[in-house]
């Protein structure tokens, strides 16, 4: 008999690439915002995005209607009908555009190689972050939809099918809509959780704010997803979806560049202070400007 463990480790094995990312999320999840809000995130996230998957498969709402195919049944983890594995996708998926939206909506800290955040509790809960986070975590999908359901042609195999097929590479557009979605309520979810669990004056467990660039991890996560999905898009040689794919990015790339080069990016003393505030364990870190009354160009600009 087939066990849920079993079928577990199988799904790892089949899937690793889907693992290294989840194992990503987890860490720098764990490392920025906490041991408690990681995981409950994760378990909240998880049960949003199959409740969506569950209701498509049944009714299109709101993804469209998609039917699984059963070929990987009984060597993969299934849960409702459901690929484990793609549901928990969504965790990650929603984690790492988060942490974009912070990256180029926050004021920015550098002391040589060690890049921060100069977050506030009203930024992060801010809905112009929300929004960013749920366009960011769609534009996602505008690569990862096409090459799933191109999954014949590479290691993924051949899960699912639209009914019918839709005008972008094979996808309705109902189902970007429906990302949006459920982008939007797993964004909100994280806020709350990261506002009730975290907020106050004590570190969270398993934080590491000491961590240099711990801000970056999320971000670099986000990159490796989309950088996977494109080069599997070139090696199966759908080149009319991965050039697509590569302009939809350039904007996006061109603004963090934007964002990380310009000067007025980078917090004033006022907003070391603000931050400093809202999360106190983080003011004995060696990082800050040691004099208060060292202007704020020479104290942000310093390299170590």
């Amino acid at each position: 008999m087939i066990t849920t463990g079993h079928l577990l480790l199988a799904t790892i094995a089949l899937r690793p690439y889907v693992f290294v990312f989840l194992a990503a999320f987890l860490i720098a999840g764990i490392v920025n915002y906490g041991l408690r809000a990681t995981l409950v995130f994760m378990i909240l996230s998880y049960a949003v995005a199959l409740g969506c998957e569950w209701s498509s498969i049944h009714n299109g709402f709101p993804f469209g209607l998609y039917h699984y195919l059963p070929t990987t049944r009984g060597r993969e983890l299934w849960i409702a009908g459901v690929p484990f594995m793609d549901s928990i996708s969504f965790t990650f998926l929603a984690f790492a555009s988060y942490t974009v939206a912070m990256l180029l909506a926050a004021p920015l800290y550098a002391r040589g190689w060690d890049l921060r955040l100069l977050d506030t509790w009203q930024l992060r809960g801010a809905i112009r972050v929300w929004m960013l986070a749920a366009i960011f975590e769609v534009m996602v999908d505008l690569v990862a939809d096409p090459l799933s359901v191109r999954g014949d042609r590479w290691f993924l195999g051949k899960l699912f099918w639209y009914d019918p097929p839709g005008p972008y590479f094979g996808v309705p557009i109902s189902n970007f809509i429906g990302w949006f979605i459920v982008a939007g309520a797993t964004i909100a979810i994280f806020q709350l959780i990261d506002r009730r669990l975290n907020r106050g004056g004590s570190r969270p467990y398993g934080m590491q704010p000491a961590m240099p660039s711990r801000a970056l991890l999320g971000p670099m996560l986000y990159a490796g997803i989309v950088i996977f999905g494109i080069t599997m898009l070139f090696r199966i040689r759908a080149f009319d979806v991965a050039w697509a794919a590569v302009f939809i990015f350039m904007p996006m790339v061109a603004l963090a560049a934007h964002v990380l080069t310009r000067r007025e990016s980078y917090g004033a003393a006022e907003d070391i202070a603000n931050h400093l505030a809202d999360f106190p364990f983080e003011a004995d870190l060696p990082v800050w400007p040691k004099r208060p009354g060292v202007s704020s160009d020479q104290a942000l600009r310093r390299r170590a």
